[in-house]
């Protein structure tokens, strides 16, 4: 193929910048047919001239070298220019150079041009590209094939490829999938890197994304607007199951962020997009995390835009969960202070939601109303004119808004912001009157978050426990007992609860519990104080007159029962759940009225837990060993009575027609207690009271006596654990009071564990796994906190870096179970429980990836000692183990101890004698019942560290994609960095291989553990076909690739071939349909090996060496046949040939000899071709064959 070219006189001055390209321009006149390899010649020479050009002459020089490439070599010039702008402009995103070698070029190296011509110039460029000759496909298809890993480090594609997405649905799609994809890689990059010091090794720092992003939308011209905003929500789309979602979202959010700050003009775009996926069936929380994001960082953006009321007004529960929705409606609350119509949108939308007939849909409006009265600021007193109002429309419904903007005009006074907020949480409590009318869930809602919204708002106390005392006495008697009965409704077939009555008294207890840093005198110098006085006086002479009450737990289970179907047997279930736990919130009523001078709240409080104790003890049915005896009893009385029967009535008693109530089920599930009703402030403040040095509020005596109650102690404990595993723990709660509670179960149980298990075991086990959820809590993603944010706090360490903090925790806790290998601690169901929490525990640490310091690297070698003398079951420690060496490169040692364990307790396929040498002393705890488990954890360890050598490879191929289109200093870069990889991976292919033949080696059970090794092998083999496949002869030479091949080659495939006989002869008994669930991953296995084969044989015939002797010589199809026993058997049978030739064979003579029964196969073939069994129509030669 040819194609035209303009030639110019070679006589052009280099004397000045802009003359040299202005002279090139002029000269391009005469055409002339050139060959694409000449073509391609003359764009290289003509591009490697463009890092001399003035951005003033660089647009119109691409728009000709657009014109001359419109049908190839377009990559060369899109490289060449992204080289240039990168030296310019993007400069200050490129990495730190690895070594003294690399030298990166700055603006100063070719003019001192400023920014906003570079910037001026990009935009001209970036224009002739997508509107120029050249064919738009054209540009999408090298946009497409361009590299991932060089995209982010190549702005000027980036911003081409927004550009391009403009142009269309197809567009769009291609063009944001490609910079999607190349975030993501780059996300993934440095998550492997956590995961593998290997990898950290190998790969070199890159382009950081948020700078990058940053740059992108800090000058972004209108034509990159639409593909920035498409490109967030593409980002915001990222699946939540992927590893890489969360750092998606974020970039998603920070683009966003930044446009609707820079240019106003997107905000409607954003919000409209915001809102159509926000209503959607399958809307994911990340988007109303957004909303929050922009409503608090862009308010004056997104304040007072319609799109925004549109999303109020359009938000709806879905599923039966409104969870999402009212995270809709809480996301909007950092305008509610000072946008006027974003607060009337809400109430409106809210007001019509209370009054649906879904349930889900009245939840919702109250969590809106909640949100309103949580965020709107208040002063700690009401005013005259409130205070006033608020006793005038107590008993009915407080000023609103508009009418006290509509009192204030006519008096001709300007209406202030407090005077509004003061107007609006009054209404809203207003409102909260007609939720007391609602059904059991929406108050239960109430109950649950009125308190936490309120807790700051002094002055709206009065009005709330004014309302919570008029419900309350709905459900008391004259002498202030609780009537259960009006709590729950028994209908015709079911029981309903129509009153959370415990919920009711908990939130009664919060608002009555004296706050030490409250400033009372605001509250004394008010017109409120006696009837806030009055109010408390009165609730508390109810809840003291609960807690002396002895008739709250007097509930008979035995007839009707908790278990059975009738509604009477539901309704009894309702009540003594809710009785439960009001014992729990009288519990937390004396421990928040606690004081110093308290001299009965600690016998009061475990009295009533006592009586709570008592009624659970009834809830629970006969023990396994009582209903055993009844049975065997019950057997016996009728073994005796069907005796004394006579037949003739027996056999009557047998054709007896089934009753239906016999089929029927009569009894129902077992009593499920309800989850602890106490907030995380408060399991702080009673695991203070029980664990605490200091604790001011209670004297030494009181403390103790509780202290000493060691049942006390394990049902506390398992309250808070109830506690912190629900899922609607609010972020600031955990940051405050997790923190706290996990600080002092760390210096209490971690650091002082013989001290603990010294007053009780099962209060220790407790303790740990309060320990463990609240680690998990805030390493959880859910949050999102930082290591160096809590990790400190709980250490105590507050100037060490988190892994250094994280490695004192994991001293303490190997301390502990170096302490439970001590005689003294007796074989027991206690110990037991201690060594599964602190195992746990220290698997949750060591999975969590931090920076690789000298004390996590100490800590690490030590645990790996510790297993290896251990006796105790603490096996499930081991992938968070091996995980955490991968990350230090601290494994190897302790991997092959693993093996040689596993070889000596299971033994090998190709060895006759599998007698064990019982004389190895490490390992004690790998035990015949626990050896397979083992070694699925291997197999497991292996599958992650084949994943980072897969990762490596894709990136691999990615880079050598990028070599040919890449400038002479990236070339350089790029295959630097490909030798680097392609070397470290052969030998790490090296140590996997070895591994991965020792496991296969192994004589492990048919079933699960032989699949897991077989999917291993399978892994193996396709990452060996793949680096077979991808490796140049230059690299492999230099690589030294057959080393690998040494270990690869048939060492791999006769151990290989040896486990596929062992499994074949495994299965001989077994019937037919397990046989191919075990062995359904041979042929998979089987032909990534002949793919390795086959790559292996062509990159031999590429390098011209002779790899083929590394290799066997080929799978057989059948794995039944040995190898040895099939030579011999081939050697036989060519003797016996060479003897017959020697024989003088007539037929008259030939005597036919009876068929053995391994000629039936034979038979049965002939048979299938309707030949007669002892046909003579066939030739003498068949006739031999058949004998």
């Amino acid at each position: 193929m040819t194609t035209k070219l303009s030639v110019y006189t070679p006589y052009v001055s280099f004397s000045g910048r802009k003359s040299i390209w202005f002279n090139l321009l002029q000269c391009l006149r005469r055409d002339m047919q050139l060959s694409r390899v000449d073509h391609t010649q003359v764009v290289n020479k003509m591009c490697s001239l463009i890092i001399k050009v003035a951005p003033e002459n660089l647009p119109p020089l691409t728009l000709q070298l657009m014109r001359l490439c419109k049908l190839y070599n377009l990559d060369i010039v899109l490289s060449h220019l992204s080289h240039y702008f990168n030296a310019s402009l993007f400069g200050k995103l490129e990495p730190p150079p690895q070594d003294s070698e690399s030298t990166t070029m700055d603006v100063d190296d070719i003019v001192s041009y400023t920014i906003a011509e570079f910037s001026q110039c990009l935009s001209n460029c970036i224009f002739h590209i997508s509107q120029g000759p050249v064919d738009p496909e054209l540009v999408r298809k090298h946009l497409k094939m361009w590299p991932k890993t060089q995209l982010l480090r190549s702005p000027f594609m980036v911003n081409l490829a927004l550009v391009m997405s403009d142009k269309g649905t197809d567009y769009r799609t291609v063009c944001l999938n490609v910079i999607k994809s190349a975030i993501e890689q780059r996300v993934l990059d440095d998550i492997m890197r956590k995961k593998s010091a290997w990898e950290r090794s190998v790969m070199p720092p890159d382009v950081d994304v948020a700078s990058l992003l940053k740059v992108l939308t800090a000058d972004s011209a209108s034509q990159l607007s639409v593909g920035l905003m498409n490109l967030a929500f593409a980002l915001l789309s990222v699946s939540p199951i992927k590893p890489v979602a969360h750092a998606c979202w974020s970039h998603g959010k920070l683009i966003l962020v930044r446009l609707c700050k820079a240019q106003r003009e997107t905000v409607p775009y954003v919000l409209n997009n915001l809102g159509d996926r926000l209503a959607g069936h399958n809307a994911q929380k990340q988007y109303a995390d957004c909303l929050y994001v922009l409503c608090k960082l862009t308010p004056a953006s997104v304040e007072g835009r319609s799109e925004l009321s549109t999303i109020l007004e359009n938000c709806q529960p879905s599923g039966g969960d409104y969870g999402l929705s009212a995270a809709v409606l809480d996301s909007v609350r950092p305008l509610i202070n000072f946008s006027t119509r974003t607060r009337d949108t809400l109430v409106m939308v809210c007001r019509k939601g209370l009054y649906s007939r879904d349930s889900c849909h009245r939840c919702l409006a109250l969590s809106g109303f909640l949100t309103v009265l949580r965020h709107v600021r208040l002063s700690r007193a009401l005013s005259s004119s409130q205070a006033e109002s608020s006793e005038q429309y107590s008993a009915n419904s407080y000023l609103t808004q508009i009418a006290v903007d509509f009192h204030a005009s006519q008096q001709g006074t300007a209406v202030s912001s407090r005077v509004r907020n003061e107007a609006v949480c009054m209404e809203v409590v207003s409102i909260l009157r007609r939720c007391l009318m609602q059904d059991a869930l929406v108050k239960e809602l109430l109950y649950t978050k009125i308190y936490d919204c309120s807790q700051e708002k002094i002055a709206l106390h009065e009005l709330i426990m004014e309302l919570l005392y008029e419900h309350l006495s709905k459900y008391l008697t004259d002498n202030n007992s609780l009537m259960l009965d009006k709590c729950v409704q028994i209908g015709a077939t079911n029981a309903t609860l129509l009153e959370p009555i415990s919920n009711l008294l908990y939130v009664i207890c919060q608002f009555l519990q004296p706050e030490l840093e409250e400033d009372y005198e605001d509250i004394l110098a008010s017109n409120t104080e006696s009837g806030s006085t009055f109010l408390k006086n009165k609730l508390n002479l109810i809840m003291e007159g609960l807690c002396a009450s002895n008739d709250l737990g007097q509930i008979c289970v035995e007839d009707p029962g908790l278990s059975d179907l009738t509604p009477e047997s539901k309704a009894k279930c309702l009540k003594v759940q809710q009785t439960l736990q009001i014992y729990e919130t009288l519990i937390a009523y004396q421990i928040m009225q606690w004081r110093p001078d308290s001299t009965e709240a600690a016998g009061t409080v475990y009295r009533l837990y006592k009586e709570c104790d008592q009624l659970l003890e009834k809830t629970k049915g006969p023990s396994k060993l009582a209903k055993k005896r009844r049975k065997s009893l019950n057997e016996t009385k009728d073994s005796t009575v069907k005796s004394q029967k006579s037949p003739k009535s027996q056999k009557g008693k047998s054709k007896s027609p089934k009753k239906l109530s016999n089929m029927v089920k009569d009894r129902g599930s077992a009593f499920k207690q309800l989850p602890c009703l106490w907030d995380l402030k408060l399991c702080v403040r009673i695991a203070g009271l029980l664990y605490a040095e200091h604790v001011p509020w209670t004297s030494s005596d009181q403390r103790n006596q509780l202290r000493a109650r060691r049942d006390f102690h394990v049902w506390t404990l398992r309250c808070i654990v109830s506690v912190l595993s629900k899922n609607n723990l609010e972020k600031h709660h955990v940051a405050t009071h997790v923190v706290s509670l996990c600080r002092l179960m760390y210096s209490r149980c971690i650091c002082r564990f013989s001290e603990m298990c010294e007053f009780d075991d099962q209060t220790t086990v407790n303790c740990i796994e309060v320990f463990r959820l609240c680690l998990s809590l805030l390493f959880s993603n859910n949050y999102s906190f930082k290591l160096d944010f809590f990790l400190p706090k709980i250490t105590d360490q507050t100037e060490t870096v988190p892994s250094a903090c994280m490695a004192l925790i994991l001293e303490k806790i190997l301390a502990s179970l170096t302490l439970m290998e001590e005689e003294a601690f007796a074989e027991g169901n206690e110990s037991k429980k201690l060594i599964i929490g602190l195992v746990n525990t220290a698997s949750l640490l060591l999975e969590q990836p931090v920076q690789s310091t000298p004390e996590m690297t100490s800590v690490i070698v030590k645990f790996e000692d510790f297993m290896r003398k251990t006796y105790h079951d603490c096996l499930s420690m081991l992938p968070a183990l091996l995980a955490a060496g991968c990350r230090e490169h601290q494994e190897t040692l302790f991997l092959e101890d693993l093996l040689a364990k596993l070889t000596e307790s299971l033994g090998k396929i190709d060895e006759e004698d599998t007698s064990r040498n019982e004389s190895c002393t490490l390992f004690g705890s790998v035990t015949d019942v626990t050896v397979h488990s083992v070694l699925n954890y291997l197999c497991v360890h292996l599958s992650d560290r084949m994943q980072c050598a897969e990762h490596l490879l894709h990136r691999a191929r990615d880079l050598s994609a990028a070599v040919p289109r890449a400038t002479p200093t990236a070339r350089l870069r790029i295959e630097r960095e490909l030798n680097e990889i392609y070397e470290s991976t052969v030998v790490h292919m090296c140590q996997l291989t070895t591994w991965t033949s020792r496991v296969v080696s192994l004589r492990c059970s048919v079933g699960p553990s032989s699949s897991r090794v077989l999917g291993t092998c399978t892994r193996l083999y396709t990452l060996l076909a793949t680096l077979a496949k991808q490796i140049s002869v230059a690299i492999a030479k230099n690589a030294r690739f057959d080393r690998l091949l040494k270990l690869s080659g048939k060492r791999l495939s006769t151990i290989k071939d040896n486990f596929i006989t062992y499994l074949g002869s495994s299965q001989e008994l077994v019937s037919a349909r397990r046989v191919e669930r075990d062995t359904k991953l041979i042929p998979r296995l089987v032909h990534e090996a002949e793919q390795y084969a086959k790559h292996v044989i062509l990159l031999a015939d590429k390098a011209q060496l002779n790899w083929q002797q590394y290799l066997s010589l080929g799978t057989s199809r059948d794995f039944r046949i040995n190898g040895q026993i099939l030579q011999q058997v081939l050697h036989d049978a060519d003797g016996d040939d060479a003897d017959r030739t020697n024989e003088d064979i007539h037929d008259a003579s030939t005597v036919v000899t009876q068929e053995d029964s391994g000629d039936e196969d034979n038979q049965e073939e002939l048979e299938e071709e309707g030949e007669p069994e002892n046909s003579d129509e066939g030739t003498p030669e068949k006739k031999r064959k058949r004998i």
